[in-house]
């Protein structure tokens, strides 16, 4: 989707002339929106955030001391804003930490290969022969044949480029491993879809239930292997992986509120996940967005701001195991998200903002239209009504709560995701200014909307189960290991 042309120019330019234009404007406007949107402009303590959270806590795994820190570093900021906040325990299903995990190959060639394993693989040491699976499509399958019963398998990928690639790269190796189990195999070796041995993680299709361990290969390292594998080499792998294991334990989310002086009980939430991986520093995924929802409460506050609707900023946990801290929240709250007008993610890096998944609310567009206007500058704005499986928006949608996710430029999203290459240094801090102001026009529009402009409830589970069906949403669900606790009646409204 093309970058809006007025959009383009700021991402790639913005000079300074730009934000003083913005500030005169902003400067002879007297409503909170303006001054909001004028203050997240000016000079804050977003980059600084961003930059502790990364470099100072690190990689912030559910579950791990850093995961930990990062939980009460954000209670402080918000505590240290005059925000009232929280923070919320809820339970994981199990522990899982990655120490190490280590390859060698043997028989037509020697070498030690980059390799890391994706979550919940089992923590043992692993052996067998090692196959070329091509792309590991379903003919690749019958290819191989009874070999692939009991064996390792190298599945070649794409080059990921974008975020199309990424959801590309998903598809596929949600198909490849069920393959892989009806075949019996072994165990599954991703070549990595980056380039200069760039490694990341994931999570496998069953996450929890993943009993076949599964890796992600060095991408050079894969094509000597498979390079070996067609000139008729025989090859052998020997997997090492080591990882703290558990069972159940507490994580946190961290919530901060900004009381409504109208309409206390009706709220508008926005959340970013706390939690990352740790091979990078969790920079674009989600850090940015995390200390951009820690500086519009700090700015909402420092201004005095009272919002008609309560405001709650919620920094989720365990969202990359399967947005559990963000099912906790919708689970707790019952009843109480009848009375919730909005639920917006943020958690697509920081490329530019241009634009909202609806996820089948299309009846929000009016009022996105309206709440965008004191940000008209910096679009113009599309929005897609496409449903989004995949973050902390999920549990909202699926409990009929109307809700929004913020559509970004690719950047370089695509490339540093779950990498070892996320780091402070790729995020863009100028597109992540306008971002912030962007989501705060947003967030403060939807909790001051009047109430003739609100003409959405929550769906029931009628209307949940056709969105569901009109959106083809079973697939996504099942790659993302959501479909079974939802058809079993254990998530979402029923």
């Amino acid at each position: 989707m093309d970058m809006p042309k007025i959009y383009r120019s700021y991402t790639n330019f913005i000079p300074t002339f730009v934000f003083l234009v913005v500030f005169s404007c902003s400067a002879f406007a007297q409503t909170d929106a303006n001054k909001l949107v004028t203050a997240i402009l000016g000079e804050t303590p977003i980059e600084e955030d961003l930059q502790e959270l990364c470099d100072e806590i690190g990689g912030r795994v559910t579950g791990s001391k850093a995961n930990e820190a990062a939980v009460e570093w954000a209670y402080q900021k918000f505590k240290a804003a005059g925000v009232k906040v929280d923070k919320v325990p809820f339970e994981m299903p199990a522990l899982w930490l990655e120490k190490s995990t280590t390859a060698e190959i043997s028989g037509g060639i020697a070498m030690t290969p980059q390799i890391v394993s994706k979550f919940y693989s089992p923590a043992q040491t692993h052996e067998g022969i090692l196959l070329n699976a091509g792309m590991g499509t379903a003919e690749d399958f019958t290819r191989l044949g009874n070999r692939a019963k009991g064996a390792f398998i190298l599945v070649e990928t794409e080059i990921c480029l974008d975020i199309n690639g990424l959801f590309a790269e998903y598809v596929a190796a949600s198909k490849t491993e069920d393959l892989a189990r009806a075949a019996g195999v072994k165990g599954i070796v991703f070549m990595a879809s980056r380039p200069n041995k760039l490694l990341y993680s994931f999570v496998s299709k069953k996450v929890y239930d993943n009993e076949m361990p599964q890796l992600v290969m060095a991408r050079e390292d894969a094509r000597r292997c498979l390079r070996s594998l067609r000139n008729g080499k025989k090859l052998n792998i020997k997997v090492d992986i080591d990882a703290d294991t558990g069972g159940a334990y507490k994580a946190y989310n961290v919530i901060g509120e900004i009381k409504g002086k109208e309409k206390p009980k009706e709220v508008v939430i926005i959340g970013a996940h706390l939690d990352s991986w740790a091979l990078g520093t969790g920079a674009n995924d989600n850090g940015c967005n995390v200390s951009m929802l820690i500086d519009i409460a700090r700015q909402i506050e420092k201004l005095g701001i009272r919002p008609k609707r309560t405001i709650r900023f919620a920094l989720w946990n365990g969202e990359e195991q399967g947005y559990f801290g963000s099912w906790a929240y919708t689970d707790e709250q019952g009843k109480k998200l009848d009375k919730h007008m909005m639920a917006m993610s943020v958690d697509i890096g920081s490329g530019a903002i241009f634009g909202f998944f609806t996820n089948g609310r299309k009846e929000l567009m009016p009022a996105l239209d309206e709440v965008l206007k004191p940000v008209q500058v910096f679009g113009p704005y599309q929005h897609v009504d496409a449903a989004i499986v995949g973050t902390d928006n999920f549990d909202f949608m699926m409990e009929g709560v109307p809700n929004l996710v913020a559509n970004h430029l690719a950047a370089n999203y695509g490339t540093t995701y779950h990498s070892a290459s996320d780091t402070y240094d790729k995020v863009d801090l100028k597109s992540l200014k306008i971002n912030s102001a962007i989501i705060a026009s947003v967030t403060l529009g939807f909790a001051n909307l009047p109430d003739d402009k609100i003409n959405w409830k929550r769906h029931n589970h009628e209307q949940i189960e056709a969105l569901v069906e009109e959106q083809s949403l079973e697939f996504s669900m099942r790659m993302f290991n959501v479909w079974k606790d939802w058809e079993a009646g254990k998530r979402g409204r029923h």
